[in-house]
């Protein structure tokens, strides 16, 4: 991995992020984070709802008559496959479902390029348990980890617990006994 010299290695706004949540524990520094969190979850459950509606709605699905790429450009269903994909097991560009497989996916089980959901994996995984190259959750595995456990070669975990094989919490693994 190249570094110039003087830099820390891994990703600095986790580095950052991470000493941020230790060093202050002020009320007024968390404000953007609960109005981030609020904003959030109001879009899960508008989302949730509307996944909830779908599945639930029996055999009613819709494939759009506009085509990109041969995939409908939206498409939902108990099993949706399209650009846009909402359903129960949805496949595409942006799949929303209890199973979402593609290159953003939002739902209980996310896998793709960008996943945000309960179980997460991905490159950017966002989740209650978040695995892949930068993850962020309640259990972080991956390359870069931040989280309240976070297992990686760089791992962040603010006032949590971190395990890197490189650098934990910002110490560099010489310093990790220590």
């Amino acid at each position: 991995m190249l570094t110039r010299p003087g830099s820390k290695p891994g990703p600095a706004w986790m580095r950052a992020f991470s000493e941020q949540t230790v060093e202050h524990s002020d009320r007024g520094r968390m404000i953007p984070f609960w109005l981030f969190f609020l904003l959030y979850m109001a879009c899960i459950l508008i989302l949730t709802h509307l996944t909830t509606a779908v599945v639930f709605s029996g055999d009613r699905s819709y494939s759009s008559p506009r085509q990109v790429a041969g995939l409908p450009l939206l498409s939902y269903g108990p099993s949706a496959t399209g650009i846009i994909a909402i359903g129960g097991r949805a496949t595409g560009i942006v799949a929303v479902g209890g199973l979402a497989i593609g290159v953003v996916a939002i739902g209980g089980l996310a896998l793709g390029g960008v996943s945000i959901g309960g179980v997460s994996l991905a490159l950017l995984a966002i989740g209650g348990l978040a695995i892949g190259w930068r993850a962020i959750g309640a259990l972080a595995i991956g390359d870069a980890a931040l989280g309240s456990l976070a297992i990686g070669r760089y791992a962040y975990a603010g006032k949590g617990i971190a395990y890197g094989s490189l650098e934990a919490s910002g110490r560099q693994k010489e310093h990790l006994r220590a």
